[in-house]
């Protein structure tokens, strides 16, 4: 089975977080064949980058084929949500497992002004069609307990 790995590639918190994801993953589920945009040859040197159309083209042939999908949607990247809507709308991709780790989104109810909300279009697919966690610890949980299932 295939998994995407999608999040945000732009500082060097989310280069490393991307990184120390991928390392759980492969940790986690070695049968898994894991598929993290920062692994990518052209993401050693940034300067190097290949063509925004490369870039779409490659990332979206790895959504298409992935069989499990995983996006930290904490940061609205929109690159992020592009890659959400095609693993939603992908009849491969078995498990959909959205992460927004942001630590005001659990205690945003408890005040009379809501600290935080996430948008409601994109919780609804995500819902709909797969999982919602507040953490990567907790996708990993959520993985193989539906992969127990299975």
């Amino acid at each position: 089975m295939k998994v995407y790995v999608a999040g945000s590639l732009f500082n060097e918190a989310e280069v490393a977080q991307r990184k120390r994801e991928g390392e759980l993953l492969r940790a986690a589920f070695p049968n898994l064949e894991i598929f993290n945009p920062i692994d990518q040859p052209f993401n050693e040197n940034k300067a190097s980058l290949p063509s925004p159309e490369m870039i779409f083209d490659g990332d979206t042939e790895a959504v298409l084929d992935c069989d499990i999908f995983i996006a930290d949607l904490t940061n609205d990247d929109p690159g992020v949500m592009c890659e959400l809507g095609i693993a939603i709308m992908n009849e491969k991709t078995k498990i959909i497992i959205g992460i927004n780790s942001d630590i005001r989104l659990r205690d945003a109810h408890r005040y009379e002004l809501p600290t935080y909300g996430v948008n409601h279009y994109v919780l609804g697919g995500v819902l709909k069609h797969g999982h919602f966690v507040y953490s990567f610890a907790e996708a990993i949980e959520k993985l193989k307990e539906l992969l127990e299932q299975a």
